[in-house]
């Protein structure tokens, strides 16, 4: 088996054994064949924060004028103020895709609060065009930085806050620290979102449609765990297993898939994907049933597997 290493040094399998593709099959047969596919609708978000770029762009002409006419203080508040507004369009976009990444989760939690970030830049932005550039007075300066970012606040909206009062309900049942349930469900979450980074590496839109579903069962899979969190212990070695274990032969797959295009381990990596996408539904029908069905057996045969297509 071919190996490759990882940032750490740290030696992980990075070949789908050829023959392990009957052993694939059966076994996902045996453990999927009872759940339906589930096709996830695609993620609602359209890039945000163009109006903020293009306003970077509109304060090219006056920075060449600064600098044609040996104005370097103006120069460089111009200059500052467009990366600022770049910035800003640019958390405008990451936070608007993060909050509807978090829709429907009660236990959401935004590591970085981006649209806020966003109107923090867009009000400095504005500051230094009124000192620097428009030369007005600092009060003047303030006050336009101020409106601005607020105008920004106003359009785009705040980052959301958390309901801790939910999170501390849902963990009392589950006999749970809320933190504790938010840093494992956050964890999954960032995990996912690893994959989907990976998937648009790839030079397949079969594969790149196939791993948006697998995300997209995942996430559904995560708020069901959310709105229970009693689940969790019974969902979080299959969770783990699955996410760290697609995570990392879709990574390893994108890094390689010029040399594995056309070969036996190209059509390997579709069983993978097929047993894992199978088992996610699966995960998912028996979390909406509350079935009370014993997943260790499954498990230990799907981490069996992951370690033979050398995912472990």
């Amino acid at each position: 088996m071919r190996t490759i290493h990882n940032g750490s040094g740290r030696k992980e399998g990075s070949s789908l054994r050829q023959d392990g593709r009957k052993e694939f099959g059966a076994a996902s047969r045996r453990v999927g064949g009872g759940a339906s596919m589930v096709n996830p609708p695609a993620l609602r978000w359209m890039p945000r924060g163009w109006a903020l770029k293009i306003a970077a762009v509109t304060f090219v002409w006056p920075f060449m004028l600064a600098l044609l006419r040996g104005a370097p203080t103006d120069a460089l508040a111009l200059a500052a103020a467009m990366a600022l507004l770049f910035a800003g369009g640019e958390a405008v976009a990451r936070g608007c895709r993060e909050e509807v990444e978090r829709e429907g989760r009660t236990l959401a939690l935004s590591e970085t609060p981006w649209k806020t970030l966003a109107a923090v830049a867009v009000g400095v932005a504005a500051f230094l065009i009124s000192l620097g550039a428009a030369h007005d007075g600092v009060l003047m300066a303030v006050l336009f930085g101020v409106l601005t970012g607020g105008a920004c606040a106003l359009t785009y909206g705040l980052d959301q806050r958390i309901d801790r009062r939910a999170i501390e309900a849902a963990a009392r049942r589950a006999g749970l620290r809320g933190r504790d349930v938010i840093e494992t469900l956050e964890e999954a979450h960032r995990k996912v979102r690893a994959i989907e980074e990976a998937a648009r590496g790839l030079h397949s839109r079969e594969l790149k449609a196939r791993l948006d579903r697998i995300c997209g069962q995942a996430r559904t899979i995560l708020r069901q765990l959310e709105a229970n969190p009693n689940k969790l212990s019974r969902a979080r070695r299959f969770l783990v297993t699955y996410l760290d274990g697609t995570r990392d032969v879709v990574t390893r797959y994108a890094q390689q898939q010029k040399d594995l295009a056309d070969t036996p381990l190209a059509a390997n990596f579709r069983n993978v994907l097929d047993t894992v996408e199978r088992v996610f539904a699966e995960q998912e029908e028996v979390l909406r049933r509350d079935d009370q069905l014993n997943l260790e057996v499954q498990i230990e045969v799907l981490e069996t597997q992951l370690k033979r297509e050398g995912v472990h």
